[in-house]
Order: C-alpha cells, then structure tokens, then sequence
C-alpha cells in the first residue's frame, strides 16, 4: 500500500497542510485495506463519511488561510475544492442508498484526484504564502 503512504513529493511548504495530507492519504489508505479485507457495507460507509467530513474540514482551513492572506488564485482554488466536495458528498449518499457498490477504482479515483491536488495545485500557492511568512 505505498502509494498512500507521504512522500516528500506531496510537500506543499506548509507543515500544517502537509499534517492534513497526510491524514487524508491515511483515511484512503483505511478504505482500500477495508474493501481489500472485505469488511461490510456499514464500516465502509463509516470510513467514506469519515473521508468526507476530514476532507471538508482541511479544506475550509486551506481556503480561510488562502483567502486572509488573499491569494490571488484563491476562487479558482476554492472552485476545485466545491467540485471535490460536491462529488463525495454524492459519492457517499449513492454508496449508502445502494445506487452502486465500492470498487477498487473508485478508491484509486479518489487516491488520484487527492494526491494529483496536492501535487499540482496546492503547490502553486507554496511560494506565495512561504512569501507570507507562512511555512
């Protein structure tokens, strides 16, 4: 399961965002060991809301900090993050209502869009708030 352990790759120059990231890629890690171990429906929604709810959390940080100190991308950021949020929050009622079952792919959907974020877009605004005094 090393793909979702931190690599140093994921660094985004802010150690408390790179704590959050890694507890998000630790939340993926639980629900690809839960469905590679089979466990029930139940646990696995458990694990999805658990995602979902750490994920809204650590974006609202992400956007208050980007917005105090006014990064210039900050709307297009938060956009991404709406779109993200939109698509789990979906994700998880159509899991609970039975509209499809948890597959291996979708956890490597989520691991891609997730860390593909990490690496491309919350990079850029590194230097910007590294600029600001914020590491």
């Amino acid at each position: 399961m090393s793909s979702f352990i931190w690599d140093e790759k994921y660094d985004v120059g802010i150690e408390r965002f790179n704590e959050e990231h890694k507890k998000l890629l630790e939340i993926l890690k639980d629900i690809y060991t839960a469905m590679e171990n089979k466990k029930d429906k139940v646990a696995l929604a458990q694990i999805l809301n658990k995602l979902l709810a750490y994920s809204k959390q650590h974006l609202a940080e992400e956007e208050a900090c980007l917005k105090e100190n006014k990064y210039p991308d900050f709307l297009d950021h938060k956009k991404q993050h709406d779109v993200f949020i939109e698509k789990m929050t979906q994700f998880c009622e159509d899991f609970k209502s039975d509209k499809f079952s948890l597959h291996f792919e979708i956890a490597i959907f989520l691991k891609n869009w997730i860390t593909n974020h990490i690496m491309v877009v919350d990079k850029e605004y590194t230097e910007f708030l590294n600029s600001k005094g914020i590491h």
